[in-house]
């Protein structure tokens, strides 16, 4: 069972034997805690150098692996692998080439006509005449 210390939130009304018990509380926590901690370093670095050795080991496997695919192959008269050729992904991730405009996107949809001009209308109205009052004056078809 853990020792309970006193609360070192009101440290200042805490008697001197009770200070030194709390620093002292402290003091084994935070060795106990180093302790821990260098503990917990070894584990990971003993984890990480058999980690390294798998995957030394898993590497070194694949490659005997496909050997042994290739030389079945191989006995039983089959074609050979064809070269690995790199999926696309690589391709797209690259810089883009410098005759390309970086930055500007060929625009999709209804907005393709936007920068294109094919001509110009003027529309021509007429004023409404204030004497003949709020509505337009209306010719009369002849009959």
């Amino acid at each position: 069972m853990k020792k309970r210390l006193p609360s070192p939130e009101h440290a200042d009304t805490l008697s001197l034997n009770a200070l030194r018990g709390l620093v002292t509380g402290l003091l084994e926590r935070s060795q106990q805690a180093e302790a821990r901690l260098a503990k917990l370093e070894a584990d990971n670095i003993q984890l990480r150098e058999e980690n390294a050795a798998l995957r030394l080991e898993n590497t070194r496997l694949k490659l005997e692996n496909q050997l042994l695919r290739d030389e079945i192959a191989r006995l039983k008269n089959l074609p050979p692998r064809p070269p690995f050729r790199a999926s696309g992904m690589e391709r797209a991730t690259e810089a883009s080439p410098a005759n390309h405009v970086a930055g500007r996107k060929k625009p999709r949809g209804p907005k393709l006509d936007v920068d294109r001009v094919s001509r110009q209308e003027i529309l021509r109205i007429d004023a409404l005449d204030p004497a003949q009052g709020d509505r337009p004056a209306v010719e009369q078809p002849d009959q």
